[in-house]
């Protein structure tokens, strides 16, 4: 069946991944006789597709087209059995869509759920783990159950503190889908592991649980269709986070769904420039959807990002690489706190460097002289970080931006003398300061060049016979100009085709 939607795609000349096929199938088998008006609105394909499509399914014996079209045995059959909805309660899944029935099935949803949060293990300060509420948890599930793929994909929990891959599984098979072993959990928490697979058991579901380090390099194997993660507070930690859930990513139709909190305009546009370096689409962005208890450093509720993964779409950390830069609040910006009992008025001294980390445990353990469990706050004192410390994690060097320019003017790549005066020129307009350049016409045909920059080296090579030129272009500091530096040479080198990766260098 496989071959033959790839068939169907080749057909039609399609270039969109055949997941998308699959799904223009599955609303075929859930609303019988969907228009193409409606396949158009749910898919966001083009009317013209949709409607080719079906005469495709109709060729491949996939479909009858006695008066009303709709999907025969043989197409059912395949969304049962190879999609994932042999199990499913398809009335129920559908009735989802009215707010009458999805209110009802998110309130049996949160009863089922809320004795296993009210035992779910305390948080670590140190891991920057602020537990989402449990209504949070069932807003990110409604959302993934909205993807009529969701009984077929693999899902990929990069930390899951909060505890949504359990609520997942229970609304799965509150859905009749028992028997799901595409939802994975990989965490370094591994007492939350621990729960995890504990819970799943004894409600006879599978979450597969894997301890990891991110930090590490590690086989980052590429087979997950979505990866939720809701990383550390700072944007070394939302930095690495990232990259390994691309590295997770299956392919170009995979998607990220990405928790962050809110931060200063200045560091609002650090995140949007990770995402457009790493060529991820941003698909949707929903404000304030993630609410916390003790996420105080977010204001308690985070964004959430729905982003798709590109052909082009690549890691700033490869997986092959380990990463050395520190990732929790509590290591970049340690404080500690003063609490006072209300009983004893002893001065209690908690957070970094003490025994007890946050005042849910200082609470629980109780005053050391008179076991109060009453405190009031004190305030509070940022323990300031050895020069070395610091300047150890903030070793960026420079900025390394790796450029291919295909399809090219062949006679231009031959030519050192247009060679020279493009890259002279773009270095121009792109603000760059030449010290000197030096360039060589091999025989019998190619060009290599360099520009010598205060802020480092542009170089070029060109392959005429190919229509092809690799071009390399590292700065020692901020580049604002990558646009205008892209346009110019796909332009001057009449390129019709071009590819980039950009490297943050140092240690």
């Amino acid at each position: 069946m496989n071959n033959t939607l790839n068939a169907i795609k080749n057909n039609m000349t399609l270039t969109h991944p055949v997941e998308l096929l699959e799904t223009l199938l599955i609303h075929l088998y859930l609303g019988e006789h969907t228009s193409n008006k409606a396949l158009s609105l749910k898919s966001g394909l083009p009317i013209p597709i949709v409607s080719a499509f079906k005469k495709e399914l109709v060729k491949f014996n996939l479909a009858d087209k006695k008066g009303i079209f709709k999907l025969n045995e043989t197409g059912v059959k395949y969304v049962k059995d190879s999609l994932g909805y042999k199990s499913v309660n398809i009335p129920k899944y559908i009735s989802l869509s009215s707010d009458e029935n999805r209110k009802e099935f998110e309130c049996e949803l949160l009863a089922l759920l809320k004795p296993i949060y009210e035992l779910r293990p305390q948080v670590n300060v140190m891991l920057d783990q602020a537990h989402g509420t449990l209504e949070t948890a069932i807003r990110r599930v409604m959302l993934l159950l909205k993807n009529p793929n969701i009984f077929k994909q693999k899902i990929l929990f990069l930390g899951d503190d909060d505890l949504t891959s359990l609520a997942l599984g229970i609304a799965l098979k509150m859905l009749g889908h028992y028997n799901s072993q595409n939802i994975c959990v990989k965490d370094i928490d591994k007492e939350l592991l621990e729960f995890i697979k504990s819970v799943s058991e004894k409600n006879d579901f599978i979450i597969n649980t894997e301890y990891i380090d991110l930090k590490n390099a590690h086989g980052y194997t590429g087979k997950f269709d979505i990866i939720l993660t809701d990383p550390p507070y700072t944007l070394s930690g939302l930095k690495l986070f990232l990259s390994r859930a691309i590295s997770f990513s299956r392919n170009e139709n995979s998607e990220i769904l990405l928790s962050f909190g809110q931060k200063r305009p200045e560091q609002h546009r650090e995140i949007q420039r990770l995402f457009h370096h790493q060529n991820l689409l941003i698909k949707n962005i929903y404000p304030q959807f993630n609410e916390y208890h003790g996420g105080s450093i977010i204001g308690n509720v985070s964004d959430l990002y729905v982003l798709s993964v590109t052909q082009n779409t690549y890691p700033t950390i490869p997986e092959n690489s380990a990463y050395s830069s520190k990732i929790y609040t509590g290591e970049l910006n340690p404080r500690v706190k003063f609490y006072q009992c209300k009983t004893c008025y002893n001065t209690v001294t908690i957070g970094y460097g003490k025994h007890i980390l946050t005042i849910e445990k200082l609470i629980e353990t109780g005053c050391a002289q008179c076991c109060g469990t009453k405190f009031q706050y004190r305030g509070q004192e940022k323990i300031p970080l050895p020069i070395h410390s610091k300047q150890r994690d903030t070793k960026q060097l420079g900025t390394h931006l790796v450029l291919e320019m295909k399809h090219c003017d062949s006679h231009k790549l031959k030519s050192v003398s247009e060679i020279k005066t493009i890259m002279l020129d773009v270095a121009h307009k792109c603000h760059l300061n030449v010290v000197t350049h030096n360039f060589h016409e091999f025989k019998p045909y190619g060009v290599s060049g360099v520009l010598i920059l205060a802020e480092s080296h542009f170089t070029i090579h060109t392959w005429p016979e190919y229509d092809y030129a690799a071009l390399d272009l590292f700065i020692c500091n901020e580049f604002e100009h990558q646009d205008t530096f892209i346009t110019q040479l796909k332009t001057q080198l009449n390129s019709q085709e071009y590819e980039y990766k950009i490297l943050q260098r140092g240690f």
